[in-house]
């Protein structure tokens, strides 16, 4: 099915795709659940500004918070306790190390000290500009069990796992990354809106017909290697270009982790290239490559990621961090 587009309202918003799929789905699902709310700081200015059909059809269910990160995330949790299920808006992905408490200790635990099952979903955005506006905590948030972590990379990813984390019992950490751009990378299923998708279910893209390696990535990353790997020559139902002939995972969710689509696309390649947009010390890629290392001896394994440095103040040095063109297309080559 494909949902109804909300209304744009008349300001600049960056990678407006991802984040309108995102909170069509919240509309989608505030229709059919009255116990679905919205909480954040400026949440009827944001939802203005990002979902105006959403302010105007369930204003009565959007709720400005204190600015005070630690407060929402613990006022949400009480709220859930009452039968509500609130989506709180903690907008940075930086303002989530005020809430470690509330999240990790008691959210978490819901499930372990509580019969009965309740709905969280943590919104926040990866950012750029700054030391402490562009932290990415994802592996964080997926060591503690009783989360759920889950990234899109495509406006489809972003309303499917959106809708999924509203209408499931738990807590999910949703994350949206600005560094996403709107232009040039979508293929056309990619806007297509409107089904769920399943946690722990990634996406396997092939490029080529030898598989050199598969990449295994998320969010901005996917973009990125798919804007390297897009301008091979099209040949029946491949791409193709001399080296760098891949097969892309999607992780979509950074936890759970699909696991069994990373083992099948590895037994085409036998071969493991992890491009991560986080630190790689401690980080996703750490686990999957100790995973498969474990499991799948055999195979090849080699990790791109950003260095372990505090972000710069310029957010063009801070996209410097990430791996380059140049850095991916040697390191496909290299497996060859």
């Amino acid at each position: 099915m494909v949902s109804v587009t909300l209304p744009k309202a008349d300001s600049y918003r960056r990678n407006h795709l991802l984040r309108e799929a995102s909170w069509q789905a919240v509309y989608d699902v505030m229709r059919e659940d009255r116990s679905v709310h919205v909480f954040g700081e400026g949440a009827q200015v944001k939802a203005f500004y990002d979902a105006p059909t959403l302010k105007a059809d369930f204003g009565d269910r959007i709720h400005t918070m204190p600015i005070c990160e630690d407060g929402s995330t613990n006022f949400c949790v009480g709220a859930a306790l009452a039968g509500v299920k609130p989506l709180v808006d903690v907008i940075g992905s930086d303002f989530l190390y005020r809430t470690m408490d509330s999240i990790t200790n008691t959210a978490a635990k819901l499930e372990t000290v509580r019969s009965e099952p309740h709905t969280i979903v943590i919104r926040a955005e990866f950012l750029t500009g700054g030391p402490t506006t562009g932290q990415r905590p994802e592996a964080l948030f997926a060591h503690i069990p009783g989360l759920r972590v889950v990234i899109p990379s495509t406006p489809r990813d972003a309303y499917g796992l959106m809708w999924t984390a509203l209408r499931s019992p738990g807590v999910t950490l949703f994350f949206e990354d600005r560094m996403i751009e709107d232009g040039g990378f979508f293929q056309e299923d990619d806007l297509v809106v409107g089904k769920p998708i399943p946690f722990g279910t990634g996406e396997y893209r092939k490029f080529g017909q030898r598989g050199i390696c598969t990449i295994v990535t998320y969010g901005v990353m996917r973009q990125r290697v798919e804007a390297l790997l897009a301008p091979m020559v099209k040949d029946g139902d491949y791409y193709k270009e001399p080296n760098l002939d891949a097969g892309i995972v999607d992780l979509r969710s950074i936890y759970p982790v699909d696991f069994a689509l990373i083992r099948y696309a590895l037994g085409r390649t036998g071969r493991l290239l992890i491009i991560e947009p986080d630190v790689t010390y401690g980080g996703v890629g750490a686990e999957i490559a100790a995973q498969i290392a474990q499991e799948m001896p055999h195979i090849r394994i080699k990790r791109l990621g950003a260095p372990r440095d505090t972000i710069p103040a310029d957010p063009s040095l801070h996209k410097r961090l990430l791996p380059s063109e140049q850095e991916m297309r040697d390191a496909i080559a290299s497996f060859d």
